[in-house]
């Protein structure tokens, strides 16, 4: 005998689905449900559809929101395929539960992609202007920016996350815990000596080794500061500056990885400081966000005449 009480509408079926997803996938992958979900309800409330039983939600229905998503909210493909994804996967789940029969997902046309909006390489005399400025008003911005410069460590889970104990300043090593790496495998990487150095100068090698490097009050603390924090107050510096858009916090890792390729350090080098498990991913990555400079073709191209 079914259980499930006919014509739900979402809102009463969400918090079921929002559980089983909590439980079942990592916190991090758990937020975009979340938020999606919570747009794709206020969007049925302003369409006066909010009463209306998810059985009864029409694929027409279903295309106006993304139609909303992509020329409203001017969300781009990539981003609408998550919403498609999420939403897709809520109407499953009360299929599964004999809520409904038809998913309404079939006939959804996504926006085209628009320009790469990714972080971009920061000029070596705006770097100087960016960095001068941070580290005299934000010493923990500065730190941030000096492990993403020096060893790539991506400015999520895997920077926001480090712990004190996680730099080893004697040995020169960061390692990079399974539950915060982005293969979710325990990763090491090597510090320049002049990371070293700061870090030393920052007091890492003298505290408490469960404390978080990046904690609340721009301290080391028991607690780690908010997502999206130092994002947050990168922006306020570059924006301060009238600089490009496209600078952002992760541009650090983009810029340090460029300007380490520039100096001559094998391929392979590069892999392991990128943490790459594969050649072609470290080769990909330089030709996306570094360009590909040839020497022979720099330095031999014969005139034409």
């Amino acid at each position: 005998m079914n259980l499930f009480k006919k014509n739900k509408t979402v809102n009463e079926i969400l918090p079921d689905f929002l559980m089983e997803k909590e439980m079942t996938v990592q916190h991090r992958s758990y937020v975009p449900y979340v938020g999606q979900t919570r747009v794709f309800i206020t969007w049925l409330k302003n369409n006066n559809l909010e009463s209306t039983p998810i059985n009864k939600i029409s694929q027409d229905n279903i295309t106006n929101f993304f139609y909303y998503l992509g020329r409203e909210k001017k969300l781009d493909k990539p981003t609408c395929e998550k919403y498609f994804l999420v939403l897709r996967q809520l109407f499953q789940f009360a299929q599964k539960r004999g809520e409904l029969n038809y998913i309404p997902f079939d006939n959804v046309v996504l926006p085209r992609k628009k320009k790469d909006q990714g972080a971009g390489i920061i000029y070596q005399d705006d770097l100087k202007i960016l960095l001068t400025e941070i580290k005299e008003k934000d010493p923990q911005l500065y730190l941030g920016c000096m492990i993403q410069y020096y060893c790539f460590i991506r400015p999520g889970r895997e920077l926001r996350l480090l712990k004190i104990g996680d730099i080893d300043c004697k040995q020169g090593i960061i390692t990079v815990r399974q539950e915060n790496a982005k293969n979710k495998l325990k990763q090491v990487v090597t510090m320049p000596i002049q990371l070293i150095e700061l870090c030393k100068e920052y007091g890492i090698d003298r505290e408490l080794k469960d404390l978080y490097i990046f904690g609340k009050r721009r301290r080391f603390n028991k607690k780690p500061v908010s997502v999206n924090m130092l994002s947050y107050r990168f922006k306020q510096f570059r924006d301060k500056f009238n600089m490009s858009k496209m600078y952002k916090f992760y541009s650090f890792k983009h810029t340090g990885a460029s300007n380490l390729h520039i100096s001559g350090i094998s391929m392979r080098e590069l892999m392991d400081q990128l943490r790459h498990t594969k050649l072609e991913a470290t080769q990909h990555y330089l030709k996306k966000h570094c360009g590909i400079v040839n020497d022979r073709i720099r330095d031999h191209f014969h005139n034409p005449y």
